[in-house]
C-alpha cells in the first residue's frame, strides 16, 4: 500500500546510496512474484506473501539487485508455480535467482562474475529439513569460484542469539568451503563471529518489512564485503526501517578484516 501510495522508490531512498557503488547487490526475497491477488491486503494476519510483478520490478530495479535467494519458508506460499513464476520474472529481469525452499538439488546456486572474478552463492532453507548434504555437496562443487557466499534461511524468530543448530550449521557450511555465511528468518539483528578465517553472519534481521511492532524488528543490517586477494574488509551498515522506509541508521559503521 506504501509503494502504490508514495511511489515504490519511497521504500529504499534511504539506502540506495550505500549500495548504489556496489559491484553486486545480493538479498534474500522472502515471497513470490506472482499476478495472484495480495492476501496480506485482505488479511495481514495470513502470511502469505505475493508481490504484484510491476511492483517488484521497479523496486528490486532501483535498488538495482543481481540475485536473490528463494531458499526460505515463504518461496512456496502459491504453490510450486508461484516458485516457478517467481524465478522467471526475475530471469526476464536479469536477476539471478539461487536456493529452493526444499532444498531441491539442481536449482540451489548461482554464479556471477565480475572484474574478471566468479562468486557463487548459494541457499540453504534450514526450516524445511535440516539435512545439509545437498547444500554442502553444492558448496564443495563450487571450490572453482573465487568466493563462495552461503545465504541461509535458520533459526528462531525473534531472538536475538543464534541457537545452537545454527551454529553447527554454520560450522558445517564453513568446513565445506562458504568464505562467508548469511543468515535469514529471525526478523532480528543477531552476532556475527569468525570460524576458521569465514565471516559467520547469524541473522541480518529486516530490509524492508512492515512489522512495526518493535524496534528490534525496525532494524537491520546491510553488510558490505570487499574481496581483495589477500583479505576481504566487511562493512556492518546500520539500517532502520520506518513508515515502510528503510534508511541508513545514525550510528558507527562496523568494520573489519580477514585475511
Amino acid at each position: 500500500r506504501h509503494a502504490e501510495a508514495a511511489g515504490v522508490s519511497s521504500l529504499f531512498r534511504g539506502v540506495k546510496a550505500a549500495v548504489s557503488d556496489a559491484d553486486l547487490r545480493v538479498a534474500n526475497l522472502e515471497g513470490t512474484i506472482t499476478t495472484n491477488p495480495s492476501i496480506a491486503k485482505r488479511d495481514n494476519k495470513i502470511l502469505r506473501f505475493t508481490f504484484e510483478p510491476v511492483l517488484a520490478e521497479q523496486a528490486l530495479a532501483h535498488l538495482g539487485v543481481n540475485a536473490l535467494s528463494l531458499a526460505n519458508n515463504h518461496a512456496l506460499d502459491f504453490g510450486a508455480e508461484g516458485y516457478q513464476a517467481t524465478r522467471d520474472y526475475l530471469s526476464t529481469w536479469g536477476i539471478l535467482s539461487f536456493g529452493h525452499p526444499q532444498n531441491i538439488a539442481g536449482t540451489l546456486s548461482a554464479q556471477l562474475s565480475v572484474r574478471g572474478r566468479t562468486l557463487c552463492f548459494v541457499g540453504y532453507h534450514e526450516l524445511y529439513d535440516l539435512d545439509l548434504s545437498s547444500v554442502l555437496r553444492e558448496i564443495r562443487a563450487n571450490q572453482n569460484c573465487w568466493r563462495v557466499i552461503a545465504f541461509s534461511h535458520w533459526g528462531d524468530e525473534y531472538k536475538p542469539e543464534p541457537n545452537a543448530a545454527q551454529r553447527a550449521e554454520a560450522r558445517a557450511l564453513v568446513n565445506a568451503g562458504a568464505d562467508v555465511v548469511v543468515g535469514a528468518h529471525p526478523h532480528v539483528v543477531q552476532p556475527h563471529e569468525i570460524y576458521r578465517g569465514a565471516a559467520i553472519f547469524y541473522s541480518l534481521g529486516n530490509f524492508m518489512f512492515d512489522q512495526n511492532f518493535s524496534e528490534e524488528t525496525m532494524r537491520g543490517l546491510m553488510v558490505r564485503a570487499e574481496f581483495y586477494s589477500d583479505k576481504t574488509r566487511f562493512f556492518l551498515i546500520p539500517i532502520r526501517i520506518a513508515g515502510q522506509e528503510a534508511s541508513v541508521a545514525w550510528g558507527a559503521v562496523d568494520t573489519f578484516v580477514l585475511p
